[in-house]
């Protein structure tokens, strides 16, 4: 039994720091994935796509890698037509608001794809940057642009993988 002022407050201390090392799984939340930065014009269409497919496949895969969507000037929610497609492929979209491609978004970012954006004096050296531009629209035809995606999408992960061995 600690009876010193000074025992307890190392017992306390120990308690505190145990406390707030963080689980298994909260350390792996926190561990740094890799990053791409996909960006289209209003951040709602190919991009979101591209970001969706993108997740669903590197997860799949078991690929450490993540991506978001962004659009050089955003649209304030996510067109019907898109919305419900992607439901369709079963991936949910209605909470996802678009946002501004800001340098920020280099921050930690591995890679960022541009669809018809340019935006590489923004990018600069910071970040590898690929222009996936002309594919066809995808609000005119959604299943030609969203295969169009895809396989670029599919693409980019098989290269990411070999690049990860």
């Amino acid at each position: 039994m600690i009876n010193s002022g000074l025992g307890r407050v190392a017992i306390l201390m120990l308690a505190v720091i145990f406390m707030s090392m963080p689980s298994t799984d909260q350390a792996q939340q926190r561990a740094p994935n890799k990053r791409v930065v996909f960006v289209c014009e209003h951040g709602s269409v190919k991009s979101l796509i591209a970001a969706t497919y993108f997740n669903k496949s590197a997860k799949a895969r078991g690929l450490a890698f993540a991506a978001v969507a962004r659009g050089t000037a955003p649209e304030p929610t996510v067109p019907r037509l898109v919305q419900d497609r992607l439901n369709a492929d079963g991936t949910s979209v209605s909470g996802f608001v678009p946002q501004l491609f800001r340098s920020a978004d280099l921050d930690g970012a591995s890679l960022v794809v541009s669809f018809d954006q340019d935006i590489a004096p923004l990018v600069g050296n910071r970040v590898p940057l690929l222009h996936w531009d002309n594919l066809p629209g995808v609000l005119a035809d959604y299943p030609r642009g969203r295969d169009a995606i895809v396989k670029k999408v599919d693409a980019l992960l098989e290269s990411l993988k070999e690049e990860a061995r």
